[in-house]
């Protein structure tokens, strides 16, 4: 982090979280396809492996057994959830399954209601655009087509020599207000597979600052041991971001800040250890929380954040 985002007291700025709004097909549209699956049907036998669409929910199941005929979806011993199909899995609050297609993904998403902040995670793309339309104003926001490669080295030599690296994930904050604006994602890779875990727009609430020297990490959920002869055997697994936060706050937010962070203790939201940080972002639960009030009108806090895995 530069110093740009620290002030003289040793704090980062703008520590908050952003929960996600719902984005179902009644709000979005895409450029995606829908799967290419039949729906289940009660008088159709299916064979092991045949997999189906449910069609409310847009989720795929997968047969477990031959002459699978006249068995519910709810039923475990017959079905597996597989997850959402392919043009939905960047919304269903996932890390380990993404929206892909050739070339571009383009989602046109009508909140119907005031968003500030939108992240995207999880990404594999050149560049990525973000414009919003309202109705009686016309373009209100355009970011233009930003670019997703990531500054390599920190010297001349590096910029010419070390490999290519691209951001995965990106940040749009302070969205113009319009209540009935239309938000386009374009997320462009031409040539190749375009890709995204996931996009979480909503209303971001920012609780304070974050002092100096947060601790970020990651938990492996790889199985290793050791053979008889100390060699190892490694089985890989997904890995989860955890972040360890102390925040300041000051005002009437130290109040509020236990009744502004309840709500969210089952949900995974994005957590901003400072505003704009990749470092510091985090999709995930906050797992433990102790406030500490320093004095009239102060508290700190100190969070435990910690990341689905991907």
């Amino acid at each position: 982090m530069s110093a740009a985002g620290m002030d003289s007291a040793g704090y980062t700025s703008g520590m908050g979280l952003l929960p996600p709004m719902p984005i179902t097909l009644g709000n979005m549209t895409t450029s995606v396809p829908p799967d290419d699956l039949p729906a289940w049907d009660n008088a159709t036998s299916y064979a092991l492996g045949d997999d189906v669409l449910e069609q409310d929910t847009r989720v795929i199941y997968r047969s477990l057994a031959d002459s699978n005929k006249g068995n519910p979806l709810s039923d475990s011993a017959k079905w597996q959830p597989r997850g959402a199909e392919n043009r939905l899995r960047m919304f269903d609050a996932s890390l380990g399954t993404w929206t892909e297609a050739d070339d571009a993904i383009e989602v046109e998403i009508t909140p119907g209601r005031i968003v500030t902040d939108l992240q995207l995670l999880g990404v594999h793309a050149y560049d990525v655009q973000i414009t919003m339309h309202d109705p009686a104003a016309g373009l209100i926001y355009d970011t233009g087509a930003l670019r997703m490669l990531r500054p390599s080295g920190n010297s001349h030599w590096g910029y010419f020599f070390h490999p290519i690296e691209w951001d995965n994930k990106l940040l749009a904050a302070a969205l113009p207000a319009y209540v009935g604006a239309r938000i386009t994602v374009r997320i462009r890779n031409p040539g190749a597979r375009a890709r995204c875990a996931v996009l979480v727009l909503g209303r971001a609430l920012w609780l304070g600052d974050t002092y100096w020297r947060p601790t970020i990490g990651f938990d492996d959920w790889s199985q290793k041991t050791r053979d008889d002869w100390g060699g190892w055997i490694v089985q890989p697994g997904p890995s989860s971001d955890r972040m360890k936060l102390q925040v300041l706050m000051r005002g009437q937010q130290y109040e509020r800040a236990r009744e502004l962070i309840l709500p969210y203790r089952s949900t995974p939201v994005v957590w901003f250890g400072a505003r704009g940080i990749d470092a510091l972002t985090t999709y995930g639960y906050v797992t433990s929380f102790e406030q500490v009030l320093t004095a009239h009108g102060y508290s700190d806090i100190n969070m435990t954040i910690e990341g689905l895995e991907s």
